[in-house]
């Protein structure tokens, strides 16, 4: 028993010995540690911050959804009595049903002379709130149901033009403006990114919703008895395409176009997108991160193991284990995971709630569920400590497996000999310190090759993240400067004859107008589909074009069609294939249609058809659906002022101030990510460099000294430190710049959706930005590292064995 007793207190006294060893060696390699945890904190961080936003929209919307009860299905209709509901709630998988009005009005706000434009929806008759898509009132009551001048507004809209309850403004409907007071305001899970008809971008100030008095509506459009909107919400085991189906048939005979789901719902669609973003970014980017990590621990361990082979076998002499070593290695990787994780979690956590809080106040979320659950932090954790382990793994095995009396002695030299590469190097006549470099290089290819690996991915995240500024600049060009060139655009409501080209002329400052149509139609070919709608224009229209990749004006022919690039993907088109074409409204026939060419255009699915193929079609005369007007600036406010009154207009979109909003949010988006992603590039050039020219530093620490005792200046010395990485850096860019453009494109098609496309735009200056980052941040972290060579003791590094 006493012997058992001294053999426990033994094991005990050499596992604490091996502890404080594990500190010492974490406290003396602080800076190589902290390089890497930067690296591998950049993952965590990214991944909390992907994944705390993604679970903290998806939380926050489902929970808005559930208590406000959104609709599941929507459908339009041009005039439906309203005991079509009765047959509607008796359809298999219905739930609950709805119908109200709903109309486009032109609102003449105080203080504003631009006109704004509203979405009127009809409040239920008893002036309750509605069973479904329930506003979530912010301030004041309801509209009385036998008000007719009482109004709730969406608290953004009014917040925008800095209205109190109890102000008044104008509305003009139906050509007559009337007079409202403001009761109360609210937000809509129907309209959390609420954009008006013809735009791309929330705008509080130029648009807004607004819930009347059913009877109000009804009386101002001739609608009493009728609803021109229904809204379904369906059971858990419902079919929805076969409720839509079955919705489509009833609504037929009153104009319907055509039910749609969530998926299809505005609002719904552009947040549901974002969401779905954020959860291939948190998928995407991560892993790169982790690899980059593995990579740096597995250069530091395997160093650490060169350098202290004496050690490993004094260690093993006395009565270490194979697996004391092993740990002992494993756990200094560990303990540099652990820092990193630390930061990570502090960082993602922040930048998560930061990011989660302003993608609530842009959606209009009235609140924030930012829960990041446990198991993202244990996710992240793991991931870290695994990533470390693995790479510390081989070094510490190979320690582990050193018998003692190899460990003790010192390892046997590099085998060198000439090859035909050091013949080559020679032909050139390089100087002695650049062929050390070259030699270095060639001598131990994996290291420097995984080296330069890392770089280029350094190099790729900054050209994959970069790239969406170049995009949204492209998105711009095409869509304000060659598609769309108009000034103004008026929505008619009700559609009319081509005569109101005429009357638009004719207001104050109008230089020049334009009609269009849209025709609500699906899209089939083989079996895909999508719904759209087609524009048709006058053949010599210039204000609003489709245009080519090339920036060429696209004229539809006579008995074509032309699809945008969007929807020959989504419904794999070519020139001339044969394309079903189903009309939605009027005859509601189906033809078939070649396809005569494909148009670039980004937001949204689009399809043109010249006009008098659709009056050949529908047999009958195009009417206007929309006008586009160029303006004299210095007239201005007398059209702003003269189109309040205009009777038909339903709502204005003025193209400058939609630019703008979309140049406003992208600069502040870009400049957000760019940021964040530089610093993330900048992380991993200097835990790569850092650490690599730690690394090469105490490896050829006595041939540098040889060559100071030689006669060579620092410079010299510096330089073969120096160059070696920078040698190292610049061979990674072209492969950064091959694995960033894959990354690119792989985003781009993850980012593109019915709704937008992103193009892949990398022009040469993203390459060059890429490369001058990555190098600039390789050159000042290895100049830190050279710092030390005028600190070298040449008669202590000249004894040691290595």
């Amino acid at each position: 028993m006493p012997i058992r007793s001294t053999r426990l207190r033994s094991c005990g006294d050499l596992m604490h010995a091996l502890d404080i060893k594990l500190l010492r060696d974490f406290r003396r390699l602080w800076g190589q540690a902290l390089a890497i945890a930067l690296v591998l904190a950049s993952g965590v961080m990214i991944l909390l911050m992907a994944f705390g936003m993604f679970r903290a929209l998806s939380d926050t919307l489902n929970a808005y959804y559930e208590r406000n009860n959104f609709a599941h299905v929507w459908s339009a209709v041009e005039k439906a009595p309203r005991g079509i509901l009765t047959e509607i709630a008796a359809i298999d998988g219905v739930q609950t049903v709805e119908g109200r009005i709903e109309r486009y009005v032109v609102l003449d706000m105080p203080g504003r002379v631009k006109s704004s434009t509203g979405l009127a929806l009809s409040l239920p008759e008893n002036g309750a709130l509605p069973h479904l898509n329930v506003p979530l009132l912010k301030i004041g009551r309801l509209p009385d149901p036998q008000a007719s001048d009482e109004v709730m507004l969406s608290a953004s809209f009014a917040e925008a033009h800095g209205l109190a309850l109890g102000d008044r403004f104008d509305i003009l409907m139906s050509g007559q403006k009337r007079q409202v007071r403001l009761v109360g305001t609210a937000l809509s899970p129907e309209y959390v990114y609420a954009i008006g008809l013809g735009t791309i971008m929330p705008d509080d100030e130029a648009f807004g919703i607004l819930w009347l008095p059913h009877a109000m509506l009804a009386a101002a459009y001739d609608m009493a008895g009728a609803i021109d909107m229904v809204t379904l919400s369906l059971g858990r085991e419902a079919r929805e395409d076969r409720v839509i189906a079955a919705l489509d048939d009833l609504l037929n005979p009153y104009g319907g176009a055509g039910a749609f789901g969530r998926d299809k719902q505005l609002s719904h669609a552009f947040v549901d997108t974002e969401i779905r973003q954020l959860k291939s970014m948190s998928q995407i980017l991560p892993p790169i991160f982790f690899g980059i990590s593995a990579f740096l621990v597995n250069m530091v361990i395997g160093r650490i193991v060169a350098l202290e082979r004496a050690e490993i076998g004094l260690m093993k002499a006395i009565g270490y284990a194979d697996w004391h070593i092993a740990a002992h290695f494993v756990l200094l990787a560990g303990l540099t995971a652990v820092l990193g994780v630390l930061i990570g979690w502090a960082a993602g956590a922040w930048t998560a709630r930061w990011m989660a809080a302003e993608y609530a106040a842009y959606f209009k979320f009235p609140y924030l569920i930012f829960n990041v659950s446990y198991d993202a932090y244990a996710i992240s954790a793991v991931l870290a400590l695994l990533t470390a382990a693995l790479g510390a793994l081989r070094a510490a095995l190979a320690a582990a497996w050193l018998p003692p009396a190899v460990a003790m002695s010192p390892p046997a030299p590099p085998h060198y000999q000439r090859s035909l590469f050091d013949r080559l190097l020679s032909k050139l006549r390089f100087s002695q310190p650049t062929m050390m470099i070259w030699r270095s290089v060639f001598r131990w290819p994996l290291r420097a090759a995984l080296t330069s690996l890392g770089f280029s991915l350094a190099v790729a995240i900054m050209l994959s993240v970069g790239f969406f500024e170049h995009a949204l600049n492209r998105i711009a060009e095409v869509a304000f400067d060659q598609a769309n060139r108009q000034d103004i655009a008026l929505i008619i409501t009700p559609e009319r004859s081509r005569s109101v080209v005429e009357d638009a002329r004719k207001l104050p400052g109008v230089l020049q107008a334009e009609g269009e149509h849209y025709e609500p139609v699906t899209l089939r070919y083989g079996h895909r589909e999508k719904q759209l709608s087609i524009i048709t224009r006058a053949p010599e229209a210039g204000l609003a074009r489709a245009v080519d990749s090339d920036g060429s004006v696209v004229v539809p022919e006579e008995g074509g069609i032309v699809v945008t690039q969007t929807v020959a993907d989504a419904l794999s088109l070519t020139v001339g294939a044969a394309l079903e074409v189903e009309f939605m409204s009027g005859r509601r026939e189906t033809h078939v249609l070649p396809v005569t060419d494909i148009s670039e255009q980004y937001f949204g699915l689009g399809a043109y058809m010249s006009r008098a193929t659709l009056a050949r079609l529908e047999r009958s005369n195009v009417v206007v659906s929309g006008i586009n007007i160029q303006l004299d600036s210095a007239q201005a406010r007398a059209f702003d002022s003269a189109i309040k009154d205009v009777p038909g207009v339903a709502g204005t979109v003025r193209v400058q101030d939609m630019r703008q909003a979309f140049e406003d949010t992208v600069e502040q988006n870009i400049a957000i990510m760019n940021g964040m992603f530089t610093l993330v590039a900048v992380l991993i050039g200097i835990g790569l460099a850092y650490n690599g020219a730690r690394i090469q530093l105490s490896e050829r620490a006595r041939e540098l000294a040889s060559l100071r005792i030689l006669g060579f200046s620092n410079w010299d010395v510096s330089y073969v430190l120096i160059g070696e990485i920078m040698l190292i850096t610049l061979a990674a860019q072209p492969l950064g710049w091959l694995i960033g453009y894959g990354l690119a494109a792989l985003m781009s098609s993850n980012f593109t959706s019915d709704l937008y496309s992103i193009p892949l735009v990398l022009p040469a200056s993203a390459f060059a930005r890429a490369s001058i980052i990555v190098l600039g941040t390789s050159l000042i972290s290895v100049l830190i590292v050279r710092r030390r060579i005028d600190r070298l003791d040449l008669v202590s590094v000249m004894k040691t064995r290595e």
